[in-house]
């Protein structure tokens, strides 16, 4: 029996795809040993392939004192998330075989040596390092040639594909401005007029006519720190309005919103404020210690290029996904 079923091993992975099982030969008798956990087209993930994966994460989980009961939870909860990836390689794998990519033992020692010298390892570190993970150095440079393999079919049809333009990194410099320029502080001034609550409508409809007038008159070229010390009712007025230097992010939202928008020398339109009607001048912006664009560049157009790969990375799979047969045995 053990021989008919040496013969029809390629027949029992096809007709596995009904069951789910494999068998395989013992002196007594046939024995349930395997199963299949997922087809990806024509290939087939098996359990042993899963549980090997998991083993690491179960000795650590050991070593790390949790119970029998708590691994278990654990790893059934890893399962899926784990076996989905092992379908994501195995299709780029598929990939990999389709478009005749290769990786040459040279290219493996290579990415060995950076890896040692990154984390500065020597031979004997790197051995133990395997075997705490479980793996030996053979299984290790396998695995590194899959992942390089896997990049070189990234870099085909994926990152050939993207361009990251000076556009694209002056628009994101602007954005994140205050990352790159250091702390961005805004020289403000003001004019403000008293307006409580308490006050009647007429009252208030006089005030918001006065700083309409106040308004014009800065718009028609009047000095903002003249018009401050006549009008304005706040404290600052004896100083033409001045209130120095303010990070965006200390100042109320509704000011905050206003005054990001203006340049130097420009000023707000009348904002009706909790403390009153109020108008304020951007004197001067100081930027302290930031970088320029030119400085940031490389920077930037790595970070871009990096999040653009992922995103168009994860598109491509997903639609590789879409027209691949994938089942997931229960």
């Amino acid at each position: 029996m053990c021989a008919i079923l040496k013969k029809m091993i390629l027949f029992l992975v096809v007709g596995s795809l009904l069951t789910g099982q494999l068998l395989i030969c013992s002196s007594a008798s046939a024995e349930l040993v395997d199963r299949i956990v997922a087809v990806v087209n024509n290939d087939i993930i098996l359990l042993s392939e899963l549980e090997k994966i998991l083993q690491p994460l179960k000795e650590r989980l050991r070593m790390q004192g949790f119970s029998e009961v708590q691994r278990n939870l654990y790893l059934a909860d890893q399962r899926p998330t784990i076996l989905d990836q092992m379908v994501d390689d195995k299709l780029t794998d598929q990939q990999v075989k389709q478009y005749l990519l290769e990786v040459d033992d040279n290219e493996v020692d290579a990415t060995i040596e950076r890896i040692k010298a990154v984390n500065n390892l020597n031979d004997k570190k790197l051995l133990s390092m395997l075997e705490m993970d479980g793996l030996t150095y053979d299984n290790y440079r396998k695995e590194l040639k899959d992942q390089l393999l896997r990049q070189k079919l990234l870099n085909r049809q994926v990152k050939s594909k993207i361009v990251i333009t000076d556009k694209d990194i002056r628009t994101y410099y602007n954005k994140n401005r205050e990352q790159y320029a250091g702390k961005i502080k805004y020289h403000l001034r003001h004019i403000m007029m008293q307006a409580p609550e308490a006050i009647s409508e007429k009252k208030r409809n006089q005030i918001l006519k006065t700083m309409q007038h106040v308004h014009q008159r800065l718009k028609d070229g009047d000095s903002f720190a003249e018009l401050a010390k006549v009008y304005s009712q706040a404290s600052s007025a004896k100083n033409g309005g001045d209130l120095g230097f303010f990070e965006l992010r200390l100042l109320a939202s509704q000011i905050r919103d206003a005054v990001s928008g203006l340049e130097k020398g420009q000023f707000t339109s009348v904002i009706d404020t909790e403390h009153g009607p109020q108008i304020f001048y951007l004197e001067n912006i100081q930027d302290d210690s930031g970088k320029t664009l030119e400085d940031v560049k490389p920077e930037i157009e790595e970070k871009l290029y990096a999040e653009v790969v992922n995103e168009k990375f994860k598109e491509w799979l997903k639609n590789l996904r879409e027209n691949s047969h994938i089942e997931i045995m229960k």
